[in-house]
């Protein structure tokens, strides 16, 4: 895959259960799991009430380390890093729900990924984002070779909410 010289490192990012792993495995490019690198670099907290270890995403950013060749970061919370480009997964909210509750999500966690999911996955936390934005993943890679160009905005992203 050729790479862009600006772009060095993509965020792949979305709802827990969207695809974010397998999309990853599936281009062909060096991964880094934000969660494994966190923790590599002592920033994961206590495992909480629900289940999972929060992030301290201040220190890891500081922290950060870019790629010196083109890398995709795996993670719901990768916007948060500084990385030179984002690809946002969604996923049906239905869809979603079955694949959450086959990992044993509590009742709780699936109810609030699918409400997120349903209004806007992390679309809400990039509408002044200037990062080239990619959402979905038909022609990820084509846009990748393309060198990352700006694709989608908040406006044209999928939006659950107006599909009958």
């Amino acid at each position: 895959m050729a790479e862009h010289h600006s772009i060095r490192s993509i965020g792949v990012i979305g709802t827990p259960g969207c695809g974010k792993t397998t999309l990853c495995e599936s281009l062909g490019l060096p991964v880094i799991n934000l969660h494994d690198y966190a923790k590599s670099h002592g920033c994961l907290g206590e495992i909480d009430t629900d289940g999972s270890a929060p992030l301290d995403v201040e220190k890891l950013a500081e922290l950060w380390q870019t790629p010196t060749t083109l890398t995709l970061v795996d993670s719901h919370l990768a916007h948060y890093m500084p990385v030179d480009a984002l690809i946002v997964l969604r996923c049906h909210p239905d869809e979603l729900k079955k694949r959450l509750e086959s990992r044993n999500y509590t009742s709780q966690k699936v109810q609030e990924n699918v409400e997120v999911e349903m209004l806007g996955g992390p679309w809400n936390e990039l509408l002044e984002d200037k990062r080239p934005i990619f959402e979905g993943l038909q022609g990820v890679s084509g846009w990748i070779k393309a060198g990352c160009p700006q694709n989608t905005t908040p406006d044209t992203a999928v939006d659950w909410l107006a599909q009958p």
